[in-house]
């Protein structure tokens, strides 16, 4: 069985959750090719078809950033129908086994979807979207937030600020969900939380959804002794750590004022006790940076370059906090679970099939900080029975839901159905 894979990177969170799937089928005895636009991975068997023209290249940048421009950013709005890829042969020359499944992931200013409708005709390959955002069930937005456009037609749109039913987001909607109804495709949501919403989605009508989450190595994320993952981060620190990442505040969708004002919270109760408190933080912490420096105790890792320096964050953490606020995963609530360490989240994306309160963490009403406080507040006062047992929760309930060999066995599964 061949299978060709696209996505726009092989980087980043979905490129990370593409090349895993890609990898474990490879391991999985399953021939598994992937096609990326921008590769930076040395794998053999991860192919870039990157036109390497640079007025053509600067003129995309140039439309890209116009059309941002004037969009809402928090909604993360692409015009579907810009690509590098001018014509299909760029994709085809770049095969070198002919596909019996074509799996689209992260596909934006990659593939458009009239592409994947004719790289499906000419390969004869039945199709898979996995989905790892909203992207592909609306008319250009990652990220719909309150809006139910996608459940109907799209049009007036808040990411273009329009009023107009039959705007540019009606046009994708209608030339997707034209070319979408012609496809022998099936839709596969990363999350129960996706999921639900590929049901809701017009564009998806009558055809087959299928769930399968995201895959986590556990050999790499696992749990080991505190003692020896704090060691290897330099940290010598004998009480609670609370581990979180950090982004600017620019991304709004990942809930960085909601994770200050929890803290904030949590360290003006009255038992809360500063040196009984270390906080390890990775990514740009400049804007949070004040708070920290004011109320707690706290070391920056900076950035994690790769999965083992991430995997010992969270092995040495007594608990990992998720503020992410309209979010499809994020992954690293699967990677932080699969290495036995608890997870305090909002109730979105990836946290309703992983964060069950007092199991595996705590799983706080959406944005509400005074919640998502408590539930760091109930972890921190966690007996040291009552934290291993939760550590052992969260890694049983990982390994039972997004082990490799749970993932390929459903993919597999999927794949013969198809053929």
């Amino acid at each position: 069985m061949n299978i060709l894979h696209l996505n726009t990177y092989d980087i980043g969170g979905a490129g990370k959750a593409s090349y895993r799937l890609h990898q474990n089928l490879i391991e999985g005895g399953i021939n598994s090719q992937m096609l990326v636009l921008t590769k930076r991975n040395p794998n053999n068997q991860v192919f870039s078809t990157r036109r390497h023209d640079l007025r053509f290249t600067l003129q995309n940048i140039i439309t890209n950033s116009w059309f941002r421009l004037r969009t809402n950013k928090i909604y993360y709005f692409q015009n579907i129908r810009n690509s590098l890829i001018t014509e299909i042969k760029q994709l085809t020359c770049k095969i070198y086994q002919q596909p019996d499944v074509i799996v689209a992931h992260w596909i934006s200013n990659f593939v458009t979807v009239e592409q994947l409708y004719q790289l499906s005709i000419e390969t004869g390959a039945p199709l898979v979207w996995y989905l790892l955002d909203m992207a592909p069930l609306t008319g250009g937005c990652h990220y719909a937030w309150n809006c139910t456009g996608y459940m109907n037609q799209c049009g007036n749109c808040p990411a273009l600020y329009s009023n107009n039913q039959y705007d540019l987001s009606y046009k994708n909607w209608k030339m997707k969900h034209d070319l979408i109804q012609k496809m022998n495709i099936t839709i596969v949501p990363a999350t129960s939380w996706l999921a639900e919403q590929a049901k809701k989605a017009t564009i998806f009508k009558d055809k087959k959804i299928n769930q399968i989450m995201i895959s986590i190595d556990p050999n790499v994320f696992k749990p080991i002794p505190k003692k020896n993952a704090r060691g290897k981060l330099g940290i010598a620190w004998t009480q609670k750590i609370i581990f979180f990442g950090t982004q600017s505040k620019e991304t709004k969708r990942k809930g960085i004022f909601y994770l200050m004002e929890s803290l904030n919270i949590f360290a003006n109760s009255p038992d809360f006790d500063k040196n009984k408190i270390l906080i390890i933080t990775a990514g740009d912490i400049s804007l949070i940076k004040s708070l920290l420096e004011n109320q707690f105790n706290y070391h920056s890792l900076g950035i994690l370059s790769n999965d083992k320096m991430l995997a010992t964050a969270y092995q040495a953490a007594d608990l990992f906090i998720c503020p992410s606020i309209e979010d499809s995963g994020p992954m690293m609530i699967n990677e932080s679970i699969m290495c036995g360490t608890p997870v305090v989240s909002f109730e979105m994306g990836v946290a309703i099939d992983l964060v069950h309160t007092g199991k595996t963490g705590y799983r706080a009403k959406l944005k509400d900080s005074a919640d998502l406080a408590q539930g760091i507040k109930y972890i921190m006062n966690l007996k040291p029975e009552q934290a291993k047992d939760m550590s052992k929760n969260c890694r049983d309930l990982a390994i039972k839901k997004c082990s490799p060999e749970i993932q390929l066995e459903a993919f597999n599964s999927l794949f013969e159905s198809l053929l």
